[in-house]
């Protein structure tokens, strides 16, 4: 069900299509079948143009505070799935409807995941951008500077906690990507649902680190980073 301003009501048929392309891709890779879906009804699509929409959205409906880089969410509003998509640019239409294309994959995934496990967001967000790149496909001018960009980073990425930690605002995003789509959609693609499981908090409540969950998948951490890079390069 999508929510959109009625100024791109003209838009509306093209941005559904382009969703289902999204989910079915995102799906698939995750593990749901017809028979298996992901939430119960319709999935409600907000995309909001305006930042201050989307913060009020936030504040009103989700009862929480967003931060600077928030961009998107999902979650339930009285049992009834939705996924909301703000702006990444003041006022902008077109970059709050990419980003909900690319949230569309993570909701898959949290939802996967479940709601008592918290999945980080370089998880979520990385494999929405996986998503992005697998459904505009190779061709893609955008997809193809991007992976170019990975192989290039890559080379000089000497510890797989960079990954995860890395602070380079134009970089880091793009590791995690990559990283996302070797696991979703590489070799080892079979573990995708452990590597989520392993996200399950302790019995004391507390988080699993990505190395955890690396290795309870069969994935394991310390053999991730030279895996990975090969796979980047050829």
């Amino acid at each position: 069900i999508l929510m959109l301003p009625k100024t791109a009501e003209s838009k509306a048929k093209d941005i559904t299509s382009n969703l289902e392309k999204y989910y079915d891709n995102a799906a698939k890779s995750v593990g749901y079948k017809e028979d298996n879906a992901p939430w119960n009804g319709k999935l409600m699509v907000f995309i909001m143009p305006e930042r201050e929409q989307f913060v009020a959205f936030v504040r009103r409906v989700e009862k929480r505070s967003p931060s600077s880089d928030d961009h998107g969410s999902f979650g339930f509003l009285e049992g009834v799935p939705f996924m909301a998509s703000g702006p990444t640019k003041p006022k902008d239409f077109s970059s709050s409807e990419l980003h909900a294309y690319k949230e569309m994959g993570g909701a898959l995934l949290r939802s996967k995941a479940g709601e008592k496990t918290p999945l980080p967001d370089w998880v979520v967000d990385g494999f929405g951008r996986a998503v992005h790149w697998r459904v505009q496909g190779g061709n893609n001018k955008s997809v193809q500077n991007d992976r170019r960009k990975v192989q290039i980073i890559a080379r000089k990425v000497s510890s797989v906690g960079y990954i995860w930690n890395g602070s380079d605002a134009e970089a880091t995003p793009l590791l995690q990507a990559s990283v996302m789509e070797f696991i979703a959609f590489g070799p080892q693609s079979s573990k995708l649902a452990d590597f989520l499981k392993g996200f399950i908090p302790e019995e004391n409540g507390d988080a699993k680190s990505a190395e955890q969950a690396l290795d309870s998948s069969g994935i394991v951490a310390k053999n991730l980073l030279g895996a990975w890079k090969l796979w980047v390069i050829k």
